[in-house]
């Protein structure tokens, strides 16, 4: 029921996207709004509190995204806000993403990792992935605290193994069928 909700304030939002013909930079926004408030969790603590009134969560998101280009944003989040929502913003934004992501023909996927990858690390893997399956590329971090180091990347029902794990079990394999290192 819940996830209902969430891909339903996506869709209002990817529907105002798609009628202003501004898709991408809804797409690009949305994802620097989303990691400013990763980097943030007191921020979303802020927005999402009953005791706060909503006027003072209101200014402090004109504060922050009122220069955004998409002026829309704003006023969307400022209903999340309203609605009591806003400690699911990421549960909406991530909706948002893969509405976004389908119609504009980019495959998501899910990059396993030891610890959290840094921006730079994600858009090199999803670099790599693009050129090997001719096709855009949004990767989202996962920690994995049973990968012993490297990453595996889960995209379009395939898993790529670039894990410590997999290359060990690859050498033994080698090992067992005669071959030398």
């Amino acid at each position: 029921m819940k996830e209902e909700i969430f891909v339903h304030y996506a869709s209002a939002l990817f529907s105002l996207a798609k009628e202003e013909g501004k898709l991408p930079a809804y797409l690009a926004e949305m994802r620097d709004v989303l990691n400013t408030l990763k980097d943030n969790p007191d921020f979303v603590a802020f927005c999402a509190s009953y005791r706060i009134p909503n006027e003072n969560a209101y200014s402090l998101l004109e504060t922050v995204f009122g220069s955004l280009k998409c002026k829309s944003i704003v006023p969307f989040l400022k209903l999340v806000v309203t609605k009591h929502l806003f400690s699911h913003i990421e549960d909406i934004c991530e909706a948002f993403f893969s509405l976004c992501n389908e119609e504009l023909g980019i495959k998501e996927g899910i990059v396993y990792s030891t610890s959290l990858l840094s921006q730079k690390e994600i858009s090199e893997i999803e670099k790599a992935l693009e050129k090997r399956l001719s096709s855009k590329v949004s990767l989202r971090n996962r920690v994995d605290a049973n990968l012993l180091g490297g990453v595996k990347v889960a995209i379009d029902g395939k898993i790529f193994d670039g894990s410590l794990q997999a290359k060990v079990e690859g050498l033994r394999k080698k090992l067992l069928k005669g071959g030398t290192l």
